[in-house]
């Protein structure tokens, strides 16, 4: 909780006032949680517990604290200091919602949150990192309880505001890394989805396969690259085919439509779903088939990618596990059962999703060995 000065002008019962307040900000306490008692206190900072109890006192007549007998003393269901108000105890910062790959990870969020009995907030900057600074500079000064920072690849412009809200509240930073941020992580493991879906290309026959690659400076799409290329390189195909983009269909659409008017490739692996059906419009306007003639596979197993006439084939990144698994971290810190400074990095699993744009059932698999969804 922190130290108090014995020698200052503020009274010891203000400054165990105050502390208890910070607490609570900072989501040490939890509405209707039971605060610390009286003997624990006073042994905590040196004091006789009248001096404490005063401080509770206060608490009490302000409508902060209420004291149940032979039970201890509790937070009260709402908190407010005359700044902000602890009823959306947490936030979580999406970068949009149109990507089903962010509700799959807000509803593992929610089912998490919702188990404890906490609400939150949800800011969308419509992938502008200038909408997303505003949200940022807004949490910071509300001092929520928490944050889930869903990041993308411009939230590293943004890294001052995230390190300084990452000093005041827990952070759990889902997606995509943001270099010198010391907080939570939690990721899918995009070099093994990324490494999986190429081979699966290189194991169907096809020797020159172009990668649309996500923006530049996206860990994710990194890690994904990382994976081809790795794939590439072990099964000594000649040639690595890389054209960036970002993620949307628009960026598939205009990439795959400019790389073929010039160029051919057997197979495109999409960095995701978007990208994928971006690409499949483009090559049907060139008269190309999926998958007769281009073997095309995508990325995150959203919804889009099932709706085409030859469904994607796809990498599954459990997206509502990731929403799950950041949101225990997270509440491990808002309980205590971590300390503030303990920052733990995880990886979730990804699973190849086989289905007809590969081109399965017409050139089959080398190897025999894949399951098809």
């Amino acid at each position: 909780m922190g130290k108090i000065k014995s020698n200052s002008y503020v009274p010891l019962s203000k400054q165990i006032k105050e502390k208890l307040l910070e607490d609570i900000r900072k989501g040490r306490i939890l509405p209707g949680e039971k605060i610390p008692s009286e003997e624990k206190l006073a042994e905590e900072f040196g004091i006789s517990r009248m001096t404490v109890r005063e401080a509770i006192i206060e608490l009490i007549n302000e409508n902060l604290l209420f004291r149940m007998p032979g039970k201890g003393t509790f937070l009260t269901q709402e908190f407010n200091n005359g700044q902000n108000t602890i009823k959306d105890l947490i936030v979580i910062k999406v970068p949009n919602l149109r990507n089903s790959f962010y509700f799959q990870i807000i509803s593992g969020i929610q089912k998490v949150l919702s188990r404890e009995g906490i609400e939150f907030t949800i800011f969308s900057e419509r992938d502008n990192p200038i909408e997303e600074k505003i949200y940022l500079r807004k949490i910071l000064k509300e001092k929520r309880k928490g944050l889930f920072l869903i990041s993308s690849y411009y939230t590293h412009t943004n890294r001052s505001t995230v390190d300084k809200i990452s000093k005041e509240i827990p952070i759990v930073i889902i997606d995509v890394e943001i270099p010198g941020i010391s907080a939570d992580i939690v990721m899918s493991d995009d070099y093994k989805g990324g490494f999986l879906i190429t081979e699966h290309l290189i194991e169907l026959g096809n020797k020159k396969i172009l990668h649309l690659l996500g923006p530049v400076g996206d860990s994710s799409a990194d890690e994904r690259r990382n994976g081809y290329i790795n794939a590439i390189e072990k099964y000594k195909i000649k040639e690595k085919i890389i054209r960036f983009t970002k993620w949307s269909l628009e960026d598939g659409y205009f990439e795959t439509k400019k790389y073929f008017l010039n160029y051919n490739a057997d197979a495109i692996f999409a960095c995701n779903d978007e990208v994928a059906v971006g690409a499949y419009k483009a090559l049907r306007e060139l008269n190309l088939r999926v998958p007769e003639d281009i073997s095309l596979v995508g990325y995150g197993n959203m919804e889009v990618g099932q709706i085409l006439e030859s469904p994607l084939t796809t990498v599954d990144q459990q997206a509502e596990k990731i929403g799950e698994s950041a949101a225990e971290l997270l509440m491990d810190k808002i309980k205590g059962k971590r300390k503030f400074s303990d920052i733990k990095k995880v990886k979730i699993d990804t699973k190849l999703i086989i289905r007809k744009s590969c081109g399965i059932y017409e050139k089959g698999v080398k190897n025999g060995n894949k399951n098809t969804g």
